[in-house]
């Protein structure tokens, strides 16, 4: 469906035949509502970034033909403003073409969201992500940037291939679904393929890395490391749920540091020896994943709110 359309149907600004056209398309298939709904959170969304306009002038929301759909959009956009998540605009001149615009979705510690590109490329961000993305794709490639954890699925395009890029290395994506694990502010980085294949090129590593199904692969002192896949059930993070199978709770700690934008203190020797499984939902916050550890392993913790600092002892 053509993305103008869509833009003027969610300001009201179509006609009857118009309308009839786009409720048509929304009816025909379930992935054509699950678009529509992905393009509408970011028009919302980019209404937050512009200045304050007066009743009369503030664009006309259109009453939705099909009250399912109404409810949806309704409800994934008030949890896409409870994240705080933002859109804005970029442009870069390119010799003799015109601009380029570009789209960056941030999210916020604790929370998560699902992206749909122009090339209908599923994608979703974990806590503390950001994702950039042109408006539409070129003809020769299709390229993104990722600072952050993001899953995959890439819509297979033979002829223009895509391009992930991080500060760590760069991944071409011959067809493929997988996660990657990239944060600029973290030293350790992965990639987990679950589905096709793709090849990791990186300026700390000589030559390249095609990576097989199923497999696990760690950029680490210089170079790219297979290791064992994570359990299916980490992959759930992008459900909202923190799964951890067998983990050291140092590790699961410095997880919940990142993911909810706190800083962990831990001097319980004992504590920083152990393991842990389990799950938790992520909107439940990260004193309540140590309130459960607490039900297993003895120790006292405090948080001071002026410095986000937790100490457990």
């Amino acid at each position: 469906m053509d993305k103008t359309l869509l833009q003027k149907y969610i300001e009201g600004k179509t006609s009857r035949e118009e309308v009839a056209q786009v409720t048509e398309w929304l009816d025909k298939d379930e992935e054509h509502v699950r678009e529509f709904m992905a393009y509408h959170k970011l028009y919302d969304i980019s209404l937050f970034n512009l200045p304050t306009v007066s009743p009369a002038t503030a664009p006309r929301k259109t009453r939705f033909p099909v009250r399912k759909i109404a409810y949806e959009l309704i409800r994934i956009a008030a949890l896409f403003l409870l994240a705080g998540t933002s859109l804005y605009f970029l442009s870069e001149w390119k010799t003799g073409k015109t601009p380029v615009a570009y789209q960056t979705v941030y999210v916020p510690s604790g929370q998560r969201a699902e992206v749909i590109l122009p090339d209908s490329t599923r994608i979703w961000l974990n806590a503390r992500s950001r994702l950039t993305y042109p408006v539409e794709f070129g003809n020769k490639t299709r390229e993104i940037r990722l600072d952050g954890e993001a899953y995959l699925h890439v819509r297979h395009n033979q002829e223009v291939p895509f391009l992930v890029h991080t500060d760590q290395f760069q991944i071409e994506v011959l067809g493929t679904e997988f996660n990657v694990s990239a944060y600029s502010s973290s030293s350790h980085v992965e990639v987990a393929l679950l589905e096709g294949s793709i090849r990791l090129t990186s300026p700390l590593v000589s030559g390249s890395y095609l990576m097989q199904v199923p497999e696990n692969v760690i950029l680490e002192n210089g170079q790219f490391r297979s290791a064992s896949l994570p359990d299916y059930d980490y992959f759930w993070w992008k459900e909202g749920v923190l799964s951890f199978t067998n983990e050291p709770v140092e590790t699961l700690l410095k997880k919940l540091e990142l993911y909810y934008d706190v800083r962990i203190d831990n001097t319980n020797r004992k504590l920083q020896e152990s393991r842990y499984t389990g799950k938790f939902r992520t909107k439940d916050g990260v004193e309540q994943v140590l309130k459960v550890l607490q039900l297993e392993h003895r120790f006292t913790y405090t948080k001071d709110t002026e410095s986000n600092l937790i100490t457990i002892k």
